[in-house]
């Protein structure tokens, strides 16, 4: 029971200094008690725990009106229907636009009957077999309030950007998005074509994505356009490693070398098809919270990241600008990312290793996490221009950094810490935007304990049995009066 009564006491500490504005003292690293088995208790996972638990409500009422779907159109059904208020998704979906074209035909409807809520993406595939073959879609989910779409064994969703605009109270549990990613050979590597984001926020005020895996993506894992308040990614898995459909690509690209000349390049430097598929498994944007430089309406923006394995992300853990961001309990581990790196040591391969990107005022703190190979943990200024005005602020608390000669323990306002980012512009004093301090309560464990609360509770989608995945007890992260 030591590691539970280590637990209450991070989670006492930590919800007193949301009441406050001062930060509980990290200079001493905190040494781990000796821990002992503990059953399982998945009532962790029935709260956001984060911004998001500001707004997101209850939705065990609807247990007996939840709408299941099968196929494409049952989907696109449900989503045309605003009194339905949960769907549950049960068999894995296309959302290209050449399949649900299709799918619509085969049942006499066509893409224009569901233009409120879908359509082709404007910008369609160049390189990919697949998505050549299914095309690209959009879901759009606008002006909508208090809508849940889940699954009760970890679905895929394929093809599809997702885009939530003057929208609020949406969840979004327990989805595996993939297969909305190709080879860059437009901009050769810097992925400025296709706007393809998983998903895409404008407008809203409460949204929590749940238990999701993520794979490979063109553009942006999940970005943040103007006054997107109150979002929440928990207990996810960001898996950016080779898989089939990396491979499928590499191998399409060699077989047509003579049609694709940047690839063709690469391979006559001597690059092998395999290192290639290794390195474009790698995910080059991560999250980009304040999509405009001196964009307005992004003051607001206010996200919560936490419990994430991420695995070899370049970029963008997170950007942001202006808003407040708060992560703990990530663990950023980009070994094979630089590994690669010093492998492939190639100017024609774009390869970027950073963090954190606080820019314009923006506020992000990172709590109890650990970075592995990660090369500029933080920079606070992303601009070429060297007013201070392009500059964000940040703090780190009791997380490890892991790198090729030492491992760090520490905080970012330790003397001689190594929590600090690159760069000549000056740190800035941390301060949140929107808040004094952090809104909710959260409980903190020691990074000691992080890899075995993920083999403990697995992160990403999946089968958790006996799991009421629409209650949500509002109590957990409600700070007392």
């Amino acid at each position: 029971m030591k590691k539970f009564w280590m637990m209450l006491v991070f989670s006492l500490l930590f919800t007193l200094a949301a009441c406050t504005d001062k930060p509980i003292p990290t200079t001493d690293p905190i040494t781990p008690l000796p821990n002992e088995e503990l059953p399982v208790d998945n009532s962790r996972l029935h709260n956001p725990f984060g911004f998001s638990s500001l707004i997101i409500t209850d939705r065990s009422t609807y247990q007996n009106t939840i709408t299941g779907v099968q196929n494409e159109v049952e989907f696109l059904d449900a989503l045309m229907d605003s009194t339905v208020k949960v769907i549950r998704i049960e068999q894995d979906l296309s959302l290209g636009s050449k399949t649900v074209s299709e799918a619509l035909a085969q049942v006499g409807k066509s893409l224009s009957t569901y233009s409120n809520v879908y359509r082709a993406h404007g910008r369609q595939p160049l390189t990919h077999p697949t998505l050549m073959e299914t095309g690209v879609g959009q879901i759009k989910i606008i002006d909508r309030s208090d809508l849940m779409i889940y699954s009760e064994t970890g679905i895929k969703i394929k093809h599809a950007n997702i885009q939530i605009e003057r929208s609020s109270n949406i969840v979004i549990r327990n989805l595996h998005v993939s297969e909305l990613w190709e080879w860059d050979e437009y901009s050769e590597g810097q992925y400025k074509r296709n706007d393809w984001d998983y998903f895409s926020l404008k407008d809203v005020n409460g949204v929590w994505f749940d238990h999701i895996t993520f794979d490979q993506v063109y553009d942006g894992v999940i970005d943040l356009r103007e006054h997107a308040q109150n979002v929440t990614l928990s207990w996810s898995k960001l898996n950016f490693t080779p898989n089939d459909f990396v491979g499928t690509q590499i191998d399409y690209l060699e077989n047509n070398r003579s049609t694709h000349p940047y690839y063709d390049g690469l391979r006559t430097e001597g690059i092998s098809v395999e290192d290639l598929k290794v390195f474009a498994s790698f995910q080059k944007k991560g999250f980009n919270l304040g999509n405009t430089t001196d964009g307005t309406g992004f003051e607001d923006i206010t996200m919560t990241f936490h419990h994430l394995e991420v695995y070899n992300l370049m970029d963008r853990m997170p950007r942001l600008r202006k808003g407040d961001v708060h992560l703990y309990h990530m663990i950023l581990d980009n070994t094979l990312l630089y590994q690669t790196r010093l492998l492939l040591n190639s100017s024609n391969l774009s390869f970027v290793n950073q963090g954190l990107v606080s820019t314009e005022g923006g506020s992000i703190l990172l709590e109890n996490s650990i970075y592995k190979f990660v090369t500029t943990p933080i920079k606070n200024h992303q601009d070429d221009d060297p007013d201070v005005k392009y500059a964000g602020s940040y703090q780190v608390i009791n997380s490890e950094l892991v790198q090729a000669n030492r491992t760090y323990f520490g905080s970012s306002t330790d003397r001689n810490s190594l929590w600090i980012h690159a760069g000549a512009n000056a740190a800035l004093p941390y301060h949140m935007r929107n808040y004094d301090s952090i809104p909710y309560a959260y409980a903190l464990e020691d990074v000691f304990y992080l890899t075995e609360t993920f083999e403990d509770y697995p992160t990403g989608a999946q089968t958790i049995e006996d799991f009421d995945w629409l209650y949500v007890d509002v109590t957990l992260s409600t700070i007392g009066e």
